[in-house]
């Protein structure tokens, strides 16, 4: 599917418009049950909106359905992630925090209510959107704030901050949180390159194109 570069957005799909459901061939239409099933549903339970009413998906799923040769194995990276043992309040932390570096507004917007679930507390979650500090975290979440930050900001991490790590999370779950860092900076740019805003109370149900 061929589509013409734009400078402007459209609705909830951004620079891209948002496939329905019935014009996805057959590669598409697996990749489609495939996020349905799986990040949709999650999206429901953490409390945001992945899917319109109408099957439509949003954020960076709308982007992907497009390009299932590459979506598939980002899944399996992703979900790959999922089952490495990082508690949710540490996922969430990191996530955010490479969120608010690129002001990936979906990503924000999907994980705020995620970091919710996960009993983050309100003022550190706050804190975390605007790229700062927070406080009122676990001892582990906020070295993955640490770690996260030095990553994605200074492009380094320092002698100390690598051995506290270490020592807290073990070489696995650090490779593991890294490549959690990694996964939403590839995330982030998806969104930021085509500009894929978050929903507001009057845009979860956009019209048909």
């Amino acid at each position: 599917m061929n589509e013409h570069p734009t400078n402007k957005t459209s609705g909830l799909g951004g620079r891209l418009p948002l496939l329905p459901p019935d014009t996805l061939d057959e590669a598409q239409r697996a990749l489609y049950n495939r996020l349905s099933a799986t990040r949709a549903r999650s999206a429901e339970e953490a409390g945001y909106t992945a899917a319109l009413p109408d099957g439509r998906l949003i954020g960076p799923f709308n982007a992907l359905l497009r390009t299932p040769h590459i979506a598939r194995p980002l899944l399996e990276w992703a979900q790959a992630l999922t089952r490495a043992g990082i508690p949710a309040d540490v996922r969430e932390v990191v996530i955010l925090t490479v969120a608010a570096h690129w002001r990936a507004d979906y990503a924000l917007y999907a994980h705020t209510a995620a970091a919710e679930k996960a009993g983050l507390p309100d003022l550190a979650i706050a804190s975390l959107l605007h790229g700062e500090a927070p406080r009122g975290l676990r001892p582990d979440a906020d070295l993955a704030h640490r770690l996260a930050t030095a990553l994605v900001r200074d492009h380094r991490v320092r002698d100390d901050l690598y051995d506290e790590a270490v020592a807290a999370f073990g070489t696995n779950t650090l490779i593991a949180l890294v490549s959690l860092v990694g996964q939403y900076l590839s995330t982030s740019a998806l969104l930021a390159c085509f500009q894929v805003p978050a929903p507001s109370p009057d845009r979860t149900e956009e019209p048909a194109a």
